[in-house]
């Protein structure tokens, strides 16, 4: 008795599932199993980072940079006239925060942090502005995130997380993600780009919600030199107009 086609193809079909299971059972289990191995040595490191920070951290007191900077705008998809300045940064004994940021070029500004205040001086139009930390929407007290913190003290600000390597100005350098935990911070996350030579900071990227980023590169980085305590104060000359925040 002749069969019709169905009948023909049918144990084909079964078959034919059959041959997608057994693959997919054998294969699925091996991506899987490569995924977490993947992950694994994001981990690791991660961990290994994380671990330079700490022994960083022991025996931190300052760092000292030049720095470029230059802001990109998404809606423009262009990035405006760099500045370039000097960046010096300490944290005393009792853990008082001392920042200064002086672009020196195209204009001046300089911004100091001492403790929970930050003064930001304009010379060229006899402008300054005092401001309270916590008032303080400008990514310049970021600017020592990765810097001579325990790792311990990065997360609990930071969700963290592992992205890579990448050459900056043929420095080796690890990536580092961190996404801020208090949304009030107004930035989606902040990329650190640190040398695998000595553990500091190469590169930072501030990514804001709208897609525009501040981008920071250093160069001469200088760990635990002596910086002049002056460095820290801004004395301003009579007749700059002050407002505070």
């Amino acid at each position: 008795m002749n069969k019709s086609k169905n009948s023909l193809l049918f144990p084909y079909a079964v078959q034919a599932t059959l041959i997608c299971l057994v693959i997919h059972c054998l294969v699925a289990p091996v991506f899987a199993a490569s995924g977490s191995v993947e992950q694994g040595k994001e981990d690791a490191e991660l961990q290994r980072i994380l671990n330079k920070m700490d022994a960083i951290a022991k025996t931190f007191h300052s760092f000292t940079a030049r720095f470029s900077q230059k802001k990109y705008t998404a809606v423009l998809k262009e990035f405006d006239d760099p500045e370039t300045g000097d960046f010096f940064y300490s944290r005393t004994k009792d853990g008082l925060l001392l920042i200064r940021h002086e672009v020196s070029s195209p204009g001046k500004r300089i911004t100091t942090v001492k403790g929970d205040i930050g003064t930001v001086y304009r010379p060229a139009i006899k402008e300054a502005q005092i401001v309270r930390r916590e008032k303080m929407q400008s990514v310049v007290e970021y600017l020592a995130v990765g810097i001579g913190r325990s790792s311990e003290k990065l997360r609990e600000r930071f969700n963290v997380s592992y992205r890579g390597r990448e050459s900056i100005n043929n420095s080796l350098c690890s990536i580092l993600v961190l996404v801020p935990k208090d949304p009030k911070v107004g930035l989606e996350s902040i990329e650190v780009w640190l040398k695998e030579s000595n553990g500091t900071p190469a590169q930072y990227k501030f990514q804001e919600p709208s897609k525009d980023y501040l981008l920071i590169s250093f160069s001469n980085e200088k760990l635990n030199t002596k910086i002049p305590a002056s460095k820290f104060e801004q004395k301003l000359p009579a007749g700059v107009e002050i407002q505070k925040y």
